[in-house]
């Protein structure tokens, strides 16, 4: 078990503002606001957010460090705790668990049952999982990690520090047909490839077809949750996050910074504008604007939501 204690996190954070009990308090990990209980906390760090401030009552509270808006601080400075007050207490208190607590990461290397072609290249501090392919002409850029019965397919290209979980097919044809003379749907052949940017992130089961013609590229830090399709063609531009279930078809274009919420499904050859933010299950059939909510069936602005929601009250 790792013990700090909360002056080796005010050295890190030292632009911060803490508000101390005892420097000298351990930390061993960090524990949730409802499984924290009085008097039985004190080894652990939480946060809170101003809504669930005002629900709880200061002497229930016994913490390590507690992470909190200063208006939640003025609700619970009289709990046993030390503070950290900050303007955005769950990015900080995140920071903290990555830089003391973090996850047991892959040590450097390449398993035994992983297959690497000749031609492809992988950079240095690189992790393979168990049964991952990569197929001829890929390059996987320096830091990546690739976790177990991953498939990277000819002529992929994955760019520095990116993650890609379990599970997962990157590079292969798109459901792409075209009839023949008789009538019978043939195969389109797929020549584009996939680029993958710096820092980006992939979790399990997700497939991200190769191009027809043109690259499906994902760029720089963009974060692709589970069970997610990505047709061919598709660009997805930095710091945009698609959650688990979403389908985007081929040739979209989703802007920076863009929300593509659970199971919302985006219609071919749409642009979807920066900072973009869709609604749970949310079927884009147009072109969206910038700086817009879309929810619904088909979707629309949350401004015309509501709208046509007063009109359909009136008519009934």
């Amino acid at each position: 078990m790792k013990f700090v204690t909360v002056a080796d996190i005010k050295s890190i954070f030292r632009d911060e503002k803490f508000v101390i009990n005892d420097i000298t308090q351990t930390i061993d990990g960090a524990i949730s606001l409802q499984n924290a209980k009085a008097n039985q906390s004190l080894t652990k760090i939480s946060w809170i957010n101003d809504t669930n401030a005002l629900t709880i009552q200061p002497k229930e509270l016994t913490l390590g460090l507690l992470v909190l808006t200063s208006g939640a601080f003025e609700k619970l400075k009289s709990a046993n705790c030390n503070f950290l007050v900050v303007s955005n207490p769950r990015a900080i208190f995140f920071k903290i668990i990555k830089h003391f607590f973090p996850s047991s990461k892959k040590p450097a290397g390449i398993e035994k049952t992983a297959y690497i072609h000749p031609s492809s290249y992988i950079g240095k501090d690189c992790y393979l999982g168990h049964g991952v392919v990569v197929e001829e002409n890929c390059f996987v850029g320096d830091h990546t990690v690739i976790m177990h019965n991953t498939c990277i397919l000819a002529g992929t290209q994955i760019g520095e520090n990116v993650i890609i979980g379990c599970n997962n097919t990157i590079g292969n044809y798109g459901f792409g047909y075209e009839k023949d003379e008789r009538g019978q749907y043939e195969l389109l052949e797929h020549i584009g490839n996939v680029i993958i940017h710096d820092g980006v992130e992939i979790h399990n089961n997700t497939c991200i077809d190769r191009g027809v013609l043109d690259n499906t590229e994902i760029f720089e830090n963009a974060k692709i949750d589970n069970l997610v399709h990505i047709a061919h063609g598709v660009v997805i531009e930095k710091n945009s996050v698609i959650i688990a279930n979403a389908m985007i078809a081929g040739s979209a274009r989703i802007g920076e910074n863009s929300w593509i919420a659970p199971s919302v499904s985006i219609k071919n050859k749409l642009k979807i504008a920066p900072n973009t933010f869709t609604g749970i299950g949310a079927t884009v059939l147009k072109d969206t604007a910038e700086n817009q909510t879309y929810i619904g069936n088909p979707a629309v602005t949350l401004e015309e939501h509501k709208r046509w929601s007063v009109i359909k009250k009136k008519l009934n």
